[in-house]
């Protein structure tokens, strides 16, 4: 059996245009100027490393409730929209026999359940494992929990994400890594052991499941 683990934004979703449409109102409540063309790079690490590091360590967990709130107060989750092909990578790996699907995010758990739903593709997923605050927020221990609930071993698991967060949080818990070149990941800048492959569309992720894991 094979567990193929999915990050969310920037590999499932493409959630730019609200997390970004937040993190600046965010920004600016706090009167923290912060360039604009970097906020892309907070799409997906837990945003309390974002704010300790731009707002303060101080205030990092009040902004994080401040940008929940008004992330789906003013319904800027629902900007998000799948990638292309997705919806067929999740159903097909799912459908895979030997293959079993899980979701492994830093988006807060609840969001990540209902927006699968809301995208039609959660009878795709078996096992999600998303943030809850002071209990798992880093990647690390988003997989570290599914691997212990489940009763996992991280040699049957590949992570499948777009950012070093995903590759270095799968490294750390002893997990390979499917790199996705369509997210927000600096993909020239990381080159880990633990990657095994680079997809550029989630239909070479298809294949590479297909063909190194599914039972014939």
């Amino acid at each position: 059996m094979k567990y193929v683990f999915f990050d969310f934004d920037g590999t499932i979703s493409n959630t730019h245009d609200g997390v970004c449409d937040i993190l600046e109102k965010t920004f600016e409540h706090y009167k923290t100027d912060v360039d604009k063309a970097l906020y892309p790079r907070f799409i997906g690490p837990p945003l309390s490393e974002t704010f300790e590091k731009y707002i303060g360590k101080d205030k990092a967990y009040e902004a994080v409730q401040y940008f929940r709130t008004l992330y789906v107060g003013e319904k800027a989750i629902y900007k998000s929209k799948l990638y292309d092909g997705v919806a067929d990578m999740l159903k097909q790996c799912h459908d895979m026999e030997g293959i079993i699907t899980g979701v492994a995010t830093c988006k807060k758990h609840e969001e990540a359940d209902h927006l699968l739903d809301w995208f039609g593709v959660r009878e795709s997923i078996e096992i999600l494992s998303g943030l809850v605050y002071n209990v798992r927020e880093t990647k690390t221990q988003v997989l570290q929990y599914a691997l212990d609930k489940y009763g996992i071993k991280a040699e049957d698991c590949v992570m499948v994400g777009d950012t070093i967060y995903d590759v270095e949080g799968a490294e750390e818990v002893g997990m390979d890594c499917i790199l996705c070149l369509w997210g927000f990941g600096d993909y020239e800048n990381i080159h880990n052991k633990n990657v095994i492959f680079r997809a550029k569309t989630p239909y070479d992720v298809i294949e590479f499941v297909r063909e190194n894991y599914s039972v014939k």
